[in-house]
């Protein structure tokens, strides 16, 4: 249902230019259709701020750092933005990407079948509005106060219901998070999203009423105070346990501290198989990026920051320019290599992305874990250089990462540090091998140091030049060997 549909929203974003049609092209700094001003057909938007007031008699579809929609879109809206408000009418569906979507109440939907697809960290839906189709969002938080018609499908940390569903809710939802994710978040979202932080979970407010079944998946038991006329199925999830739960010398709880066991024993494998695979296909450079670890780590944090952070607006600019890319494509009515362009687009946009955050949650982090593992190692036994070291480097420091991630409350913190740590690492390598690409001496020496003869040394040792001197060569310059040219 709703959760199927949302997995195919960014195909969708990406595809949808080959039947737009686009007859009006909007592009600048600030884009505004005014009051008073009608774009006959489709408007193909890329501003940073799009201020629709007019009205636009076919579909939407842009790309803009701020987007408010007062006026009408008679068709589909497909708009990429940092946050977008809707004030006014959608005849059709709304698919959004972005950090924070609001419909605000005098928002309104004039097809009967409308829905609301939403890729975002924050959907506020007003009271006083109406979806007369289904909702399907993917984020942190989602706020329905409005009527909904048809069903919800919902993938994320809070949903929060306090209007009507007429169909069913199917929901993934996530458990109480500690109070310092709770005050950071608290400052975010009023400054950067305009909005409010929802309390995790699911929670059905008095006078709320879901038409059909409630089916969600969370850690907690959710606190459902509305109507529901259908069933209620709650499946629950195992998290991590307390840290008093651990500690606790109660018989009761030695299943907490299996679960506490079993975690950190899956961090381990994953990272000593990941750090495993990573040596033997590629060992010295696999080895680089956790170089960076030690000189100047302020300047790897913030590296890593910074790259974590530029990954969302990244990831949105490839979307827009597989949009802008389709719809050049298409104006130049060559039939199928629309579709064709699109889909290679998307599967690009997808597998980069895809690779990035596995580099940022795995690789990342295996580098933080053979950074840490060597300085142990380092200490305990002495290092070499040779391979064997390097191995019982990579598993003392995964088995170190693995237990400091498992633990309850600051295990989260723990897992966010060394990802920020090993992407600044893995970025500042990068750079490093960008510049000795362009004749330019690295920022650290490109292996680690070999301290003995049993690992392979850095570089070759230069071959001797004793070759016999010819007759004649006594006299010439230092250096002057033309005939070698």
């Amino acid at each position: 249902m709703g959760i199927k549909r949302l997995v195919m929203m960014l195909a969708l974003l990406l595809l949808v230019g080959g039947s737009a049609g686009a007859r009006s092209i909007r592009q600048g700094d600030q884009c505004i259709i005014g009051a008073d001003e009608t774009i006959e057909g489709s408007l193909f938007a890329l501003c940073r701020v799009l201020v629709i007031d007019g009205v636009v008699e076919g579909n939407l579809f842009g790309a803009a750092a701020s987007a408010e929609i007062n006026g009408t879109v008679a068709g589909d809206i497909y708009l990429v933005a940092g946050q977008l408000v809707v004030n006014g009418a959608a005849g059709d569906d709304l698919h959004f990407a972005g950090p924070a979507l609001r419909v605000q109440p005098g928002a309104r939907f004039t097809s009967p079948r409308g829905d609301l697809i939403s890729l975002s960290v924050s959907t506020m839906l007003a009271p006083e509005t109406r979806i007369p189709g289904s909702v399907a969002a993917l984020g942190y938080q989602l706020a329905l106060q409005g009527q909904v018609d048809g069903e919800v499908g919902y993938l994320g940390q809070a949903l929060h219901l306090s209007g009507a569903v007429g169909g069913d809710v199917d929901a993934i939802v996530g458990g109480a998070p500690s109070s310092g994710v709770v005050d950071w978040l608290g400052l975010l979202f009023p400054s950067l999203l305009q909005t409010h932080v929802l309390a995790s979970g699911l929670v059905v407010d008095r006078g709320a009423r879901v038409g059909g079944d409630l089916r969600y998946t969370s850690p907690d038991e959710a606190a459902i105070a509305g109507q529901v006329e259908g069933q209620v199925i709650h499946t629950a999830i195992v998290v991590q346990p307390d840290l008093t739960q651990i500690i606790s010398e109660e018989e009761g709880n030695s299943r907490s501290l299996g679960m506490y066991l079993s975690q950190a024993l899956q961090e381990f494998l994953t990272l000593g198989a990941l750090g495993v695979v990573g040596l033997a296909l590629v060992y010295r450079p696999f080895q680089q990026p956790a170089l960076y670890l030690k000189p100047r780590p302020v300047l790897t944090l913030a590296a890593g920051a910074a790259t974590l952070a530029l990954s969302l607006p990244v990831a949105l600019a490839a979307a827009v320019f597989s949009l802008l890319t389709t719809y050049l494509v298409a104006q130049l009515q060559l039939g199928g290599l629309t579709l064709v362009t699109g889909t290679i687009l998307a599967i690009a946009n997808v597998s980069g992305v895809a690779l990035f955050y596995l580099a940022a949650v795995f690789l990342s982090r295996v580098m933080v874990a053979l950074f840490i593992g060597r300085l142990v190692v380092q200490t305990a036994i002495g290092d070499d250089g040779s391979a064997r070291i390097t191995y019982i480097s990579l598993f003392a420091g995964a088995l170190i990462v693995a237990l400091l991630s498992a633990l309850p409350a600051v295990g989260g913190l723990v897992n966010l540090a060394a990802v920020i740590f090993g992407l600044g690492a893995l970025a500042r390598a990068v750079y490093s091998l960008l510049r000795h690409s362009r004749g330019r001496p690295p920022i650290v020496p490109f292996w680690p140091p070999i301290d003995s003869q049993e690992g392979e040394p850095p570089f070759p040792p230069p071959i001797a030049d004793d070759a016999p001197r010819m007759p004649g060569m006594d006299n010439l310059p230092p250096g002057f060997r033309w005939w070698d040219d």
